[in-house]
Parts: C-alpha cells; sequence; structure tokens
C-alpha cells in the first residue's frame, strides 16, 4: 500500500466514525420548524442574506459539551500521536463554551483566541466545526420549506454561508449543484463559473480528469488559482455521503495543489 493510500484509508475510518457519531447525536437535537418573515425573506433572496444570520437555531449547550466529548474521543481513537493535543484543545473548549455560540454568530469563521493551547487554532477550528455539524444539518433540515436551490445561484451555502468545496453534475441534465460541507444544503450553480471567485469566462476555466477516478472532474480557475472537485453523474453510478467522497479522492487534491491551485475552505485534519 502507497503512503497516501494510507493517509486516506485512515482518513476514511476517522470520518466514517464522527459522521456515524455526529448522526447519533443529530437525533436528539432538536430544531422546530421555522418560519420567516417577508422581509427576511426579501433579504435572503434579493440582498443574498443566509437564513443562519437572520435566524439562530436554539443552542443546547448540555449536548453540544456531549458531543464535543466524543469528536474528540475518536480523533484520539484514529490519531493517537495527537492525543495530548486534543486533550488541551477539549479542555480548552470546556472552560470557553462561548466559542461555539460564536462559531454560529460571526459567518462560522472563529476569531483568533487569546491562550489557545500551543496557538493550535487549526485544530481548535476543525473541533468545533465538526461538533456543529449536526446541529446545522437539523436547522437545515428544518427550513428546507423556505430554500429555493434552484434560484440561489451564489457561490455561498444559502443557509449557513459555507464554500462549497465539493459539487456534482446532476445526471438527468447536467447542472451543476454545490454541496455544502457544514449543513449539507445543495443548491445549484453556473456550471462554467468559479466558486470561489464568481470567475465566470469559461476560457480561463480549466478541468482534468484522472482514470484512476473516472467519475471525477477537477476544475481549475486560472483566475483566482483554486479548484473543485466535481462528481459526474453522468459517469458514475453509485456514490456515499459526499463528505466521505471528497476524502476518497484525496490523489485529487495532491494533484491540484501540485500544480499550484488551492480551495480555501474547511481542511481536512492533517
Amino acid at each position: 500500500m502507497t503512503e497516501i493510500n494510507r493517509v486516506i484509508e485512515n482518513a476514511v475510518k476517522l470520518f466514517t466514525e464522527l459522521i456515524a457519531v455526529q448522526k447519533q447525536y443529530a437525533g436528539k437535537i432538536k430544531v422546530p420548524q421555522l418560519s420567516f418573515s417577508e422581509d427576511e425573506i426579501t433579504r435572503h433572496n434579493e440582498a443574498g442574506e443566509v437564513f443562519l444570520n437572520l435566524r439562530l437555531p436554539f443552542y443546547d449547550a448540555a449536548l453540544c459539551s456531549e458531543l464535543r466529548e466524543e469528536i474528540c474521543r475518536v480523533i484520539k481513537k484514529h490519531r493517537p500521536e495527537m492525543a495530548f493535543r486534543i486533550e488541551e484543545i477539549n479542555s480548552y473548549l470546556s472552560e470557553n463554551p462561548g466559542i461555539f455560540e460564536e462559531f454560529l454568530l460571526k459567518d462560522r469563521n472563529l476569531p483568533l483566541k487569546d491562550g489557545v493551547p500551543n496557538n493550535d487554532q487549526e485544530l481548535l477550528g476543525f473541533v468545533v466545526y465538526q461538533t456543529m455539524r449536526p446541529l446545522l444539518h437539523k436547522y437545515a433540515a428544518a427550513i428546507q420549506p423556505c430554500l429555493k436551490p434552484e434560484e440561489w445561484l451564489r457561490d455561498y451555502c444559502p443557509v449557513c454561508g459555507e464554500k462549497a468545496n465539493f459539487s456534482y453534475l446532476r445526471k438527468e441534465d447536467g447542472k451543476r449543484v454545490l454541496v455544502c460541507p457544514m449543513c449539507g444544503t445543495e443548491w445549484l450553480y453556473r456550471y462554467l463559473a468559479c466558486s470561489w471567485c464568481g470567475n465566470y469566462n469559461h476560457k480561463s476555466i480549466k478541468y482534468f480528469e484522472v482514470a484512476e477516478f473516472p467519475a471525477y472532474e477537477v476544475y481549475l480557475c486560472e483566475s483566482c488559482h483554486g479548484y473543485l472537485k466535481t462528481f459526474n453523474g453522468k459517469k458514475g453510478i453509485e456514490h456515499e455521503d459526499w463528505l466521505l467522497e471528497d476524502i476518497k479522492t484525496l490523489t485529487l487534491d495532491m494533484l491540484a495543489l501540485k500544480e499550484g491551485y488551492t480551495r480555501t475552505g474547511q481542511k481536512l485534519l492533517q
């Protein structure tokens, strides 16, 4: 087994268990169906205001604390070399539970915090991100009647504002659908447009394919040097959870990175 295959296999095991834990806790999270005023709907549709900025979900601090403990346990299980760092981050979050509410309030971009153990901002962000995913998945499901995913056509999630780092082309019509890595919302986007910078000059957007992944295309933007992995539904027969698909195709990320392209979304655990 090559080193990259070993890395991918270990990452798949880690995220498979993380997803299982998140689904378990999602069943305990209560999010009532929400309604929005006409003014709020107008701000959403016309001004592009995301729903999470209009109305926050109920936040259960005790349940969040339980899930945070489980997230940290799973990471330590699969990445024992990170156990000490995870324990420090877990203790820090236990002493600073307000960080989770700040995450909901500040467009999901955590501010730099004083006192983070070893200034481990990336690991702190990863734990918070994984802890909050079930809540935002439930929130997104609760407001589905308010969504118009066929009409949004913006490069960020209509529910939480997160940028998509993965997309697929629908088998029935070939239209591009962006997938939010945070709340799971899916929405339409232009076929030949960069989901990072909005560039739609088709001459500055190209893509490559790799025989090992026949259902995938990686779109490259010459304007911002961003890239987006895309599952082509007309080529692929089956697929798993989109997050796991993202991880299983890390080889494609490495090829794009090697050529100088990047993606600025939530990073996978290093």
